[in-house]
């Protein structure tokens, strides 16, 4: 407990001061669904496809302070299980009181519960972005960001063991369980220009790279949790039962000086650092065949090692009780809680590495959509993950996307999507667009206003930027 406490301190104490890389802080992507690998321009493309900072997108010169977006979203629970078992129900003079779980009930509940479920907390603000194109030097762009979150995996057997103990004997597996928790920074440097190379049905070829110096200032790792919990009946008193447990588990945690009471140490802007690494992003994209703009890039290649304040926390070991009675805490606890060991030797974990490959048109280049008024932007984007660390995932997810412009200076954006570790989402979004100055907002589970009895998730996105 100790330890998830401190983490969820490196993630609830830096969100009091400010608030999957570069998606949230893509305000006008997380309005199509977080559909943006083909259409993310200027600061936009930052943690996207750096070679889209070459393609001219209305200005050279773009200016962003701050934009901000967060989600939280668990498969562990709806707002319809919360609101139809853990509310109450009416009681006396007004007042609600506990509502009793009967055996149907708490089948319901488990029946809608995933075999290992989880719950995650991300949020990404970037600082400072700054991007930069020339027709000949080509694109480039500048960014600090923060990136933090958690995320906690449970299996349903936590809560078959709630029902409480079979007399007939059960075991109950936590293996599985699992808790991470991160806060890293980022500073950006990306260039993209265009290539001059002839290729049949390419107008235009564009290659970019993006270096990242990285600082990590928390985080919490599972290495692997096995575990389980029963009971055996007593072949010859059925009133009696032995429990017997056994726990096997490893966590590693590094931490910044000042989540460390006995150092006094107050909080700063920039604080010295638990972790450093480096990062790489890759891309290219293309206009092909006259009309589609595709893009394909491989972002967050790389590592942060963590050597300042690391500690390990272990804990193995079975036991078997067979007088409850007089069963001593101490056997429970050594058992399942675990030791903490401070370490000399670092640990490291990989950023969350993509493929990211999409494309997009606008309705004026296609003759079939020359008839609309004002200016459409379809896109469609697959991305793929290459491992789960710091809130990444192997699903692949893929998004469809639209931002239509009727009124110029009011860009209205819609999409889906689905896969990526996450249920079937809608998003919407819109935003202010003077030309030098704009001001975008967006959610990608715009649903939630139609379906909120099926409500698993929240999220929204804002931000500021100027333009030249």
């Amino acid at each position: 407990m100790k330890n998830r406490a401190l983490a969820l301190m490196l993630l609830v104490l830096p969100g009091v001061v400010t608030l999957q890389a570069g998606d949230r802080t893509n305000i006008r992507g997380v309005g199509m669904a977080r559909t943006m690998n083909a259409s993310a321009f200027g600061t936009d493309a930052l943690g996207i496809n750096p070679a889209n900072l070459a393609v001219y997108d209305r200005g050279s010169f773009r200016l962003v302070l701050s934009p901000v977006g967060f989600a939280i979203r668990s498969d562990l629970i709806s707002y319809d299980i919360y609101q139809n078992y853990f509310t109450g129900v009416p009681g006396p003079n007004g007042t609600r009181v506990a509502k009793y779980l009967s055996a149907a009930d708490q089948q319901d509940i488990l029946s809608r519960l995933p075999d290992i479920g989880s719950t995650m907390f991300e949020m990404e603000d970037m600082w400072l972005g700054v991007s930069f194109r020339h027709p000949v030097i080509g694109g480039i762009g500048f960014s600090i960001t923060d990136r933090m979150g958690w995320r906690l995996t449970l299996p349903k057997d936590y809560f078959r063991l709630f029902q409480g103990l079979d007399v007939n004997g059960t075991t109950y597996d936590f293996s599985g369980t699992g808790f991470s928790a991160w806060w890293y920074r980022e500073y950006n440097i990306s260039y993209g220009r265009e290539i001059p190379v002839p290729i049949p049905a390419v107008r235009h070829l564009y290659a970019g790279v993006g270096v990242k110096i990285l600082r990590g200032y928390g985080a919490l790792v599972t290495d692997y949790y096995r575990s389980k919990f029963g009971n055996v009946p007593d072949p010859n008193d059925p009133l009696q039962y032995t429990l017997i447990g056994n726990s096997d588990f490893r966590e590693l945690r590094s931490g910044i000086d000042v989540f460390d009471k006995s150092k006094n140490v107050n909080m700063t802007p920039f604080p010295d650092p638990a972790g450093k690494g480096t990062g790489f992003d890759l891309g290219i994209s293309a206009n092909i065949l006259g009309d589609i703009h595709a893009s394909v890039s491989v972002t967050d290649i790389g590592k942060i090692t963590w050597d300042r304040n690391v500690y390990e926390t272990t804990g193995k070991g079975a036991v078997t009780i067979t007088d409850i009675a007089s069963a001593a805490r101490d056997s429970i606890r050594d058992a399942f809680a675990g030791q903490d060991r401070a370490l000399t030797e670092s640990f490291t974990t990989a950023l969350p590495t993509r493929l990211r490959i999409g494309a997009m048109v606008r309705s004026g280049e296609l003759q079939f959509l020359r008839w609309m008024p004002g200016n459409m932007m379809l896109a469609a984007d697959y991305t793929q993950g290459f491992n789960e660390s710091l809130g990444n995932t192997t699903k692949p997810r893929f998004s469809l996307g639209m931002e239509y412009r009727i009124i110029p200076l009011l860009p209205l954006r819609t999409g889906i999507s689905v896969g990526g570790g996450d249920k079937f989402r809608w998003a919407a979004g819109f935003g202010l667009d003077f030309y030098a100055l704009t001001l975008d907002f967006a959610t990608d589970n715009f649903g939630i206003l139609f379906s909120p009895k099926n409500f698993s998730m929240a999220s929204f996105s804002f931000g500021l930027g100027f333009r030249i």
